[in-house]
């Protein structure tokens, strides 16, 4: 039996419903019941607060209208520590501003699909557990390497400061890992960590994404719409793949940090917020900032901390150690048998280069566990690329640092030399090489043209 201290997993989870309609905490009651949660139920606030005196819960789904105190009140009572769902029937912009300044996780109107609540609360109690663990290193920030840990270090020394931090490293390397850390240890890990991915969204609809946009500002926009810095004041703002950020957005981005105050798009009223920012890339930040792609009063702004992420190629130490967490995470989750890996199946592992870095190696472990039924991980588990390239040896080895050319640092040369053993591997098809090397295809674009690697490539 676990510990009270124990984090619970989703399913064994203990739920508070508040909400004066009877109706509705009974549904929810059997809905989430059936599910396999704990569910108790309260008709009040003060009902709320006479169960959390008797058990503590995981999560609370709590009504915004109620009769003795509003959901918004309860809200501001309840510890930071554990996530809030909002639900209400009369949803305003104004409503849920102040639901997410209040440390609401999130946000639901009422009807919803209950497949809808079941992803949110799914989702919002997996994110609880990672904060959780991040009062601690987690496994994945434990390591045999110096470099690595040195970073570490410095990432949890700073994290009880409000000061930007800007990570740089190689697509897969960790970067939203280390980001989390830090908000885990900062003084703002009660209030919500609000993440956009700056390269994955269109950049006609980065601007409204990130400051929101009012009803009419542009064709389509048929309501107002809160943006992700509004979400995430009082918390901690991610903003992943900065490098892709428009010129146009990076100044309005630049603006906004000077003064933590903003207008949304099609909007006059100047909104304040208080914030931790915390930016990462995978491109080399100095190369964008010479080319003119990236404002380096930006880059100042952002630029509090500066940390790099070391590739896992060149943490050979920890490999073994990830290895092994990510098979004996991947045999919970499906309840394999496996107990290990056979000494082969390391070798192949340790001969690989890992392009995709950590995020590789765990994609690369997950299958390798769903389709071995024996005790021992063994080779003809492995990705049959990851054996393939061995056999034929297309899979480029480690570089020297002495096989850099003049002037070129060790990092750009050998990611020059993966992209190319990418195109090469591939027939010159960007599209596949992007995927191959798990970044986006204007990512690989945008690379090739700061290494000098033509866009022709046949």
């Amino acid at each position: 039996m676990k510990s009270p201290s124990a984090n619970p997993t989703p399913r064994t989870a203990h739920i508070l419903v508040v909400d004066d309609e009877k109706e509705m905490c009974t549904s929810l009651r059997k809905l989430l019941g059936d599910r396999g949660f704990t569910v108790s139920t309260a008709l009040s606030a003060k009902e709320a607060f006479q169960v959390l005196q008797r058990r503590s819960a995981e999560l609370i789904l709590c009504d915004i209208a109620m009769p003795d105190m509003s959901g918004l009140m309860f809200l501001s009572k309840v510890s930071p520590q554990v996530p809030v769902i909002m639900m209400t029937a009369f949803a305003s912009i104004e409503t849920s501003r102040r639901a997410f300044k209040l440390g609401a996780r999130d946000y639901l109107v009422k009807p919803f699909d209950f497949n809808e609540l079941l992803v949110v609360v799914n989702q919002n109690l997996e994110a609880s557990q990672q904060q959780g663990a991040g009062a601690a290193v987690p496994h994945l920030l434990e390591s045999g390497n110096g470099e690595f840990r040195a970073m570490v270090t410095l990432a949890r020394k700073f994290s009880q400061t409000d000061m930007p931090v800007l990570l740089t490293g190689e697509s897969g390397a960790g970067k939203e890992v280390i980001a989390r850390y830090i908000y885990a240890n900062s003084a703002r890990r009660g209030r919500p960590m609000i993440s956009i991915n700056c390269a994955s969204i269109p950049e006609s609809l980065l601007e409204s994404e990130l400051f929101g946009h009012e009803k009419g500002a542009f064709t389509g926009a048929i309501s107002t719409k809160v943006g992700r810095f509004e979400e995430a004041d009082g918390g901690t703002l991610f903003l992943d793949e900065i490098g892709d950020m428009p010129a146009a957005v990076q100044a309005k981005m630049l603006r906004a940090l000077e003064e933590f105050s903003f207008t949304r798009l099609g909007g006059k009223e100047s909104i304040r917020v208080d914030l931790r920012v915390i930016a990462a890339t995978n491109q080399p930040i100095d190369s964008l900032i010479t080319g003119g792609r990236f404002r380096l009063d930006l880059f100042h702004r952002l630029n509090g901390l500066s940390l790099w992420i070391p590739p896992l190629r060149e943490r050979p130490e920890d490999l073994e150690a990830l290895a092994r967490h990510f098979v004996g995470q991947f045999c919970e989750k499906y309840g394999k048998p496996v107990k290990g890996l056979d000494p082969g199946t390391l070798d192949v592992l340790r001969r690989h280069s890992w392009p995709g870095n950590v995020r590789e190696l765990k994609n690369c472990m997950e299958r390798a566990v769903v389709v071995c039924d024996l005790p021992l991980l063994m080779p003809d588990h492995l990705p049959d690329s990851l054996r393939s390239a061995q056999r034929t040896g297309t899979v480029p080895p480690v570089a020297e640092p002495s096989t850099a050319p003049p002037g070129v640092d060790y990092r750009t040369a050998y990611m020059r030399k993966i992209i190319l053993d990418a195109l090469e591997r591939t027939g010159g098809n960007r599209e596949e090489a992007a995927q191959l090397l798990k970044i986006s295809r204007k990512t690989l674009y945008n690379r090739m043209k700061d290494l000098g690697i033509r866009h022709d490539f046949t």
